[in-house]
């Protein structure tokens, strides 16, 4: 009995830490190490495997103009076997963003709905309950923008965009700079419900605290179809001139979902 005992204690730990040498048995083998993981490139399908209860380790990186949400594809594998998924910001695996999703026989690993920064190498850890060799693809999802690398919008211009996910999951981040003190309008044709948050610098929402939001008094949007709203400034008496302010936008459905909308607009009032 102490035996099976520390048979469960050793699975667990293997489960929770992450090791730095690379795992093998003798059914099949584990990609990589914590210090050399293996490399996947966004949008190209790799073939990798993991052994039972150990680790293989992989790392991505966004492109230059690539911020916004990504998907891990996992398939082609036996479903009597299943792995876990854990992403972490870092190389030493010390701050994880997503973490134990598990995925039998195959899945899509949505991270959250994240916003994931441009240029960016995210670091991820798959955890084998079994021998399993799968099929690995990351690709950008239907959010864009993060919170450090914002859209950029040109007044009076139509953008085309999209986001992606749930009320609780899913966000686009765009910034434009005024040209005068004025009142600034929002408008756009998105089929499904969205609402919209305006800040006066990259902190975006903090809850508890931090946060730059300019009030809904003068600036929120109203929840639903074909969003539009006029900016007004935080006392209503126009935004400040020649000032970046930064435009959330964000799915307000339970079920996760892509809407586009290729008229968003933002001008003066004039």
């Amino acid at each position: 009995m102490k035996i099976f005992y520390y048979f469960v204690f050793v699975l667990v730990l293997s489960a929770c830490s992450v090791t730095t040498e690379e795992s093998t048995t003798s059914s099949g083998s584990s990609d990589g190490t914590a210090s050399a993981p293996v490399e996947l490139t966004v949008g190209t399908e790799k073939t990798g495997s993991v052994t039972f209860a150990n680790d293989s380790f992989y790392k991505f990186t966004t492109a230059s103009t690539g911020a916004g949400s990504y998907e891990l594809g996992i398939g082609s594998f036996s479903s009597s076997t299943s792995v876990s998924t854990y992403l972490y910001s870092d190389s030493g695996y010390s701050t994880m963003i997503d973490w134990g999703n598990g995925c039998l026989a195959s899945c899509i690993e949505y991270f959250y709905y994240m916003a994931f920064d441009a240029s960016t190498t995210y670091y991820l850890r798959i955890y084998g309950y079994g021998a399993v060799t799968y099929s690995l693809t990351v690709s950008q999802g239907g959010s864009e923008g993060s919170k450090n690398n914002p859209v950029a919008l040109t007044l009076g211009t139509a953008h085309p965009g999209s986001v992606e996910g749930t009320s609780s999951y899913g966000k686009s981040y765009y910034k434009f700079t005024t040209s005068s003190a004025d009142n600034y309008t929002l408008s756009m044709n998105n089929s499904d419900s969205l609402d919209c948050f305006l800040f006066t610098n990259s902190v975006y929402w903090v809850w508890g605290g931090g946060s730059s939001y300019v009030s809904d008094t003068h600036n929120g949007c109203t929840i639903g179809e074909n969003l539009s709203t006029t900016f007004k400034g935080s006392s209503g008496a126009g935004l400040t001139a020649n000032t970046t302010y930064y435009l959330m936008i964000e799915q307000r459905g339970a079920t996760a979902l892509t809407t586009t909308y290729d008229n968003m607009t933002v001008a003066p009032e004039g």
